[in-house]
Parts: C-alpha cells; structure tokens; sequence
C-alpha cells in the first residue's frame, strides 16, 4: 500500500489517498489514511502540494516526439543563421551514412521574418542529406542532396503537394515523399524514441495521450504496432497511449480491419482509439484549406489532400467496423467538408466519438453544426501563444472572430485540451494559462477573449475530458477510488494563483499505475 498524506487535492476535500497495486482504493483525512498503513507500506508527506488527476494530451505524436527530441530541436530559434549553426553542431556528431534532421523553426518568430532556403542548407553541407521541417510539419527545406536522393527536381510535380526545388521547399504530400526515403526504421530505433517521448511526457505530469504514430516515422504501421503491443506487454510504457491510426492507403486501412483490429482493442496501456485522417495543411505555412483567399496572400487558398470522394470511403468503411473518425480540419473549407462527411455517418447523441482535431478557423455555422452533430472536439490552446500574432493577418478579422471557439464547443460538446507535439513542447501548465488568458506568453497579443476558459475547465480539458472522448473515463481521468493511480503533484494549486503565473507552475511528481515516474530534483519526498 503507498499513501500520500497532506496534499491538496484537485476537485475533493479530503487531504489524502490510499494505493492498493495501481488503483486509488481510499480518500480521507491525513489522519484515517496513515491509520490504514502496515509497517511495511509507504508514506509520502506532499506537505499541501496540489495534486491533480494525470494530465491528458489528446493529441500528439508520441513516436515522432521522441526522434524530434533525438534530432535536432529548433523551437528556440529566432534566425536562419541560429538554424544553421546548431545544424552545424549536430553534423560534427553524425554517424556516417545518416541524415541530418532538424525541426520546430517558426519563421514568424524570426527577428527578420523569412524561410531558411537550400542555398542556407547547402552551406552546412552538400555532401550529407538535410531536411529541416517547419513547426507545424507540413512544411520542409531540404538541401541538394536530399533532393538528389528522393529523385525530386523543378520538373516534379506532386499530387497534394509542392516541391519547390530552387528554393528546397516542400509541402504536404511531397513532405511524406521525403520521409519515405530516408533510412528505414527499425524495431529498436522506434522502441528508443518512444522511450525518449514519454519520458519528456512524464515530466510535463502526462499519464495518457491520445497519439498519431503508424506512419508517422516508418513505412510499415505493423512495426510501430509491434513495437507498441511488445512495450506495453512488458510494462515499458509510463504513459497510456490511444492510437490514432493512421494509414499510408486505404487498402492498408482494410487490411488493419481484416485482421481484426478496431477501436478499444488492446489493454488499458496500448489502445487502438479512433481513425485518423488528415484532410488540410496549417495555418503556418499557408497550406490551410480556407474558402476564401488568405488575407495577408490573395494568391493562396490552401487546399484539401484527399478528394472528398475518397475521404468518405474511409469515414464509412470505418463506421462500419465501429471505428470512429477524427479529422484534422484547420481551414473553414477542410471543416465544412469534414461536417458534411461525417454527417452521413454519424448516430444521435455520436457514440462511436467522431471528432475534429484543431477546431481553429470555423464559421458560426460551422460551430452550431459540430455541437449539434455532438462531436469530439481536439484543441490545442498552446497554439494560441504563436497564431495570436497572426490569424488576424492571415484570415482577417471576419474569420477570425469566430475562430478557435474552445468555450463555446466546450460549454456544448467533450472538447479536450493537447499539445499535438512535437508541433508545440507538451507543457500543460502553458497550455491551461493559454487557454484561461487566450494572451500569448510570448508576445501579449491577445485572441478572442470571449472564448476564455475558467482555471477548472482548463484542468478538466486536460485530463477527465481527455479520457470521455477516448470513453475510458470509467478506467483513468479523475481522483476516484477505484480507478487507476495516475496523478501529477504540483509546486502550487492552478485555481488560487494568478493566472498570468500558471506557466511558471512546477510539476514535482508523475505518477502513473502507482508508480512515479518522474520526480523533479528537489523532490517531494518526506
């Protein structure tokens, strides 16, 4: 038996929690708690730290998280010249024959706002392939020698994609086409980097993630389901993990389905949860699909990346298997197409828990139908802190009235809160200020104040809601007797501090089935 005494416990009065193996099995007073303990249990003093359920990431990439965390971060950069020299450090560390990868630059963070270029690459090396891929990953540069070797030039075209090989840029579909020619996983370099992801997950008070890893790093989903399955056998992972399932085709969707794999197949370690498809690019590079030109360049409209024709086989050949579909939908025109789809698919009250992932640029209309539709709905507040500077320049401020609308679909609908790392770094605590404040942390621009979360649902968007969507709040998600043991201590309560300090919120302790781990330096151990 663990016990955790004096802790300041999110969403109960008592003050303490009894663990029997992985499950809360009792909550009273300090004093009760202690009284059920044997010699041999165990005492945890948290001296009045707050104590909440595990965080919830709904959507991230676990797999890819981890090889962004093993390659070369880019997220603090604020120049090409700042890419290209720790580029240049990392080339020095290169195993021969590898490539040499970088991501997480934001252009539009950059002291002078502009895209590093294959000329910037090649300076670092002609001689070694380079790809380094935008914050939002759906856009890359590359050097000659990537080019060279994915056979891409300023005669290819692509379907669902761009390659601009005088610049070195390349979009969406080319993006994956990229990806398909760098060297093959192998079992032990994908178990490595889901090591190295939950790892960091675990540090951010993150116990369970809903994540899109099939085709995220290898061409084979059967290897990255291998992997998983084998890991969470052993008891390897330290956080749950909710497949997103993505596939390269729809033949490979059928096969997946053929072999008996659907929704909730698993254990409550690794679990298959719903289908994923992604249907436009990002607001970021532009690649958004929108209904009317972006504002600050009339000459882009985004597009879609699949005909509408083939995205609905998928959506109806999952339902059929009792699969639901979640959509990554950024621009209004992906999100209409998407509410008319699953329209036809969908059941009153949607029990089978069809979504939208991003919920970013979205008419009245749009709104009001994905409430009345009951939809999922995936949100990411911690992109607040970068498009708060440009959503109005990049959609004007009619589009951008009504976007990223998190209370209203909240206030209406299961609507959880994520990172979708390694897009953004999981850090909760600024995702829950984010969506409290909807004021960039960065900048102080601010973004539709209406659609400000209170301090609680922000919490309940990063953790019980997380669980309702993936319908395993029964199993993980609350301070319940009975349900699994899965928490994060904190350095302070969330609810009682100024909300502009929230970020600077410490987690002391993960705790995941009954054991930690993490636990920060100083520790909150008596």
């Amino acid at each position: 038996m663990k016990a955790f005494i004096h802790a300041d416990l999110y969403g109960r009065k008592e003050d303490a929690f009894l663990i029997d193996g992985e499950r809360f099995c009792r909550f009273g007073t300090s004093e009760e708690i202690e009284a059920q303990l044997a010699a041999e249990d165990e005492l945890t003093d948290l001296h009045g730290a707050f104590v909440s359920p595990g965080f919830h990431d709904s959507h991230c990439h676990l797999l890819e998280f981890g090889r962004y965390l093993e390659n070369v971060p880019l997220h603090s950069c604020r120049s090409t010249e700042e890419v290209c020299r720790l580029l240049s450090r990392r080339l020095s560390e290169l195993p021969e024959g590898s490539w040499l990868a970088g991501r997480g630059f934001n252009e539009e963070s950059f002291e002078v706002p502009g895209m590093p270029e294959r000329k910037d690459l090649d300076a670092v090396s002609k001689d070694v392939p380079i790809v380094v891929t935008r914050i939002c990953g759906h856009k890359m540069v590359v050097n000659s020698k990537a080019l060279e070797l994915a056979g891409m030039d300023e005669n290819t075209v692509m379907e669902g994609g761009i390659v601009d090989a005088e610049h070195g840029f390349l979009e969406e579909t080319a993006v994956t086409a990229m990806h398909n020619v760098m060297p093959d996983e192998t079992e032990e370099s994908i178990r490595r980097s889901i090591l190295r992801g939950q790892k960091e997950l675990n540090r951010y008070g993150i116990t369970a993630v809903g994540s899109d890893d099939f085709v995220s790093l290898a061409d084979d989903w059967r290897l990255v389901l291998k992997v998983f399955s084998s890991m969470a056998y052993k008891g390897e992972l330290t956080v749950r993990v909710n497949e997103q399932c993505e596939f390269p085709s729809l033949e490979e969707y059928a096969k997946f389905l053929d072999e008996g794999y659907t929704t909730d197949v698993g254990d409550d370690l690794f679990r298959i949860g719903p289908l994923k498809l992604i249907t436009d690019g990002s607001l970021g590079a532009r690649t958004a699909a929108l209904k009317e030109p972006y504002s600050d360049d009339p000459q882009k409209i985004g597009y879609l990346l699949m005909p509408l024709e083939e995205l609905q086989k998928w959506v109806e050949l999952g339902a059929r298997f009792n699969m639901p579909s979640i959509c990554h939908a950024i621009g209004d025109e992906a999100v209409a197409s998407v509410l008319d789809l699953l329209e036809e698919v969908n059941l009153p009250g949607n029990p089978l828990h069809h979504g939208l992932v991003h919920c970013q640029i979205m008419s009245e209309d749009e709104i009001q139908k994905a409430i009345d539709m009951h939809l999922d709905c995936y949100f990411q507040s911690l992109f607040i802190d970068d498009d708060s500077a440009i959503v109005f320049d990049r959609v004007g401020a009619k589009r951008a009235e009504h976007s990223y609308p998190f209370k209203t679909l909240y206030e209406h609908v299961i609507a959880c809160n994520g990172s979708d790392a390694p897009v953004e770094l999981p850090n909760v605590m600024k995702g829950i200020e984010l969506a409290v404040t909807r004021k960039s942390i960065a900048t102080g621009d601010s973004m539709n104040p209406s659609e400000c979360l209170s301090v609680a649902q922000a919490l309940d968007s990063y953790t019980v809601k997380g669980a309702e969507a993936n319908a395993v709040s029964d199993r993980y998600g609350s301070l319940k007797e009975g349900l699994y043991a899965d928490f994060a201590v904190l350095s302070e309560n969330p609810l009682n501090c100024d909300v502009t300090k929230i970020h600077e919120i410490r987690v002391l302790m993960t705790v995941m089935n009954g054991e930690t781990v993490y636990e920060n330096e100083g520790g909150v151990r008596s």
